[in-house]
């Protein structure tokens, strides 16, 4: 770094040292109370910089080839983004904006350094751009510069003593179109248009995704309307009992027009008597009926077990909380 650019930018630490990094000199300190470090640019229309440290720790270990797990642990980034990485070590970063109503735009980067065997450090740097300064001068060049600077940020090796988020849950999806969580250390395979997820531990199960979207003409008003009737009509009838099984089902309306049907039944295979515990979990959106079908079996003997009623509670949990539909699709 030239010693003119150094000059604008003074050097500031996270958590004592643990990270280091370079802000704009001029700009006010704004405080904040969870660790992390806050900046306003001088001006009528200010700008404001985030910079925040999370420590991950995965007790199944943790690898640089898995980043995108810790880089967007809140699984909302388009299929397919891949981190860059530095030739010589193990830190991978990405770099993405969005925009965030009511009129805002948010420039992100983030930074990866991986302390095996389990440990994650990431750095979250936050550029918040109101639309009053869009047109601020040089704003184009602050954020290039910003993108300099997160590559450049400095870890240093002190031995882990910042607060520390355990990871359990992966991020996974299916088909472009379901977005959800399942535990770090279950398989996961493909059997022709399923994604199949199972555990090692007995009891714990298997569960089988499907996803399916139906589209009406060009997303107009109509449209819109068509694609909400045909996801009520379809949540009414899996609660009744898909495929004409025997059993209980419930429906349930979730924010944004979304649906939640259960349905649980008793069955066998191959001989074995089983517990089916089925999900959908449908959204009606831009002409576009989007549905995920959820489907768990486990033994009739394990299904009244602590391994099997852990398994489905947080099942329940993870399904209800998955993104489906365009928000989980590819840009």
């Amino acid at each position: 770094m030239d010693s003119e650019m150094a000059a604008d930018w003074n050097p500031v630490a996270l958590r004592d040292g643990v990270v280091r990094l370079r802000v704009p000199a001029d700009w006010r300190r704004v405080s904040r109370d969870d660790g992390g470090l806050a900046y306003q640019s001088p001006g009528a229309h200010p700008v404001d910089l985030l910079i925040s440290l999370t420590t991950y720790r995965n007790p199944y270990g943790v690898r640089a080839e898995e980043a995108i797990q810790y880089l967007d642990r809140e699984n909302v980034l388009p299929h397919g983004i891949a981190p860059s990485e530095d030739e010589d070590d193990d830190r991978r970063w990405i770099a993405y904006a969005v925009a965030q109503p009511p009129d805002r735009q948010v420039f992100v980067w983030k930074v990866a350094d991986f302390r095996p065997p389990d440990h994650v450090r990431v750095v979250t740097v936050q550029l918040l751009v109101p639309d009053s300064s869009t047109e601020m001068d040089g704003l184009a060049e602050l954020i290039d510069r910003l993108g300099e600077e997160a590559a450049r940020i400095e870890f240093t090796e002190l031995p882990v003593s910042e607060p520390v988020e355990r990871v359990t849950m992966r991020n996974v999806g299916h088909g472009d179109l379901v977005r959800f969580r399942v535990p770090w250390d279950w398989s996961a395979e493909k059997d022709g248009e399923l994604a199949v997820f199972s555990g090692d531990e007995e009891g714990s199960g298997t569960l089988r995704v499907a996803v399916h979207a139906f589209s009406y003409a060009d997303g107009g008003a109509e449209d819109d309307g068509d694609a909400r009737r045909v996801l009520r009509q379809t949540a009414e009838q899996f609660a009744d009992g898909p495929d004409g099984r025997v059993g209980e089902g419930s429906v349930e309306w979730l924010d944004e027009g979304e649906v939640l049907a259960r349905f649980a039944t008793a069955g066998e295979e191959d001989g074995e008597p089983l517990r089916f515990h089925l999900w959908l979990r449908g959204s009606a959106c831009d002409g576009q009926t989007t549905l995920a079908l959820f489907s768990f079996a486990v033994t009739e003997a394990a299904h009244g077990g602590e391994t099997a009623q852990a398994t489905l509670a947080m099942l329940e949990r993870e399904i209800r909380t998955a993104i489906v539909g365009s928000g989980a699709a590819e840009e």
